[in-house]
């Protein structure tokens, strides 16, 4: 059967005045989603492997915005200093994927693009999360960025 492409949900730039490594090691370091991402409770590591890189697992608990929570798991499944970081995470209908992509603008200023997708490929699934999605994570995000660019500046 053929994979349907990903569903876009979000995608958002911000600048930051911090140089394009420290934005990538601070990024690519999983565990500190919970510092600039509303709604993580927690994040933690699963194994032994260095942050960023492939196949690293992380648990990431989410409060969801009907006040649940939900556990799973996060892997990271792309890593390319300095420029490319991007995870997939196994809560389901949404089978997230988060893409930050990372431009040096000059010495010490960090265009940062992030990118959340659904991987839902049932029919019903995507119609509402391609509907519902954006409407929830799109603010979410710009907050999280926001107080992302505050934490590396």
């Amino acid at each position: 059967m053929k994979t349907k492409p990903h569903i876009p949900l979000v995608d958002e730039t911000i600048s930051i005045n911090c140089s394009i490594s420290k934005v990538f090691e601070f990024i690519s370091d999983h565990e500190n989603y919970i510092r600039w991402y509303p709604g993580v409770m927690a994040v933690t590591s699963t194994d032994d492997l260095p942050p960023g890189t492939v196949g690293k697992v992380y648990n990431e608990i989410l409060r969801l915005p009907s006040g649940r929570r939900r556990s799973f798991d996060i892997q990271v499944v792309e890593s390319r200093e300095p420029g490319l970081f991007a995870t997939e995470g196994t809560l389901a209908p949404i089978h997230p994927r988060m893409e930050v992509r990372l431009t040096a603008k000059s010495g010490n200023e960090t265009a940062l693009n992030l990118r959340f997708f659904s991987r839902n490929q049932s029919a019903i699934g995507r119609l509402l999360i391609g509907t519902l999605g954006p409407r929830t994570i799109r603010p979410q995000t710009q907050s999280a960025l926001l107080k992302l660019k505050s934490i590396l500046e």
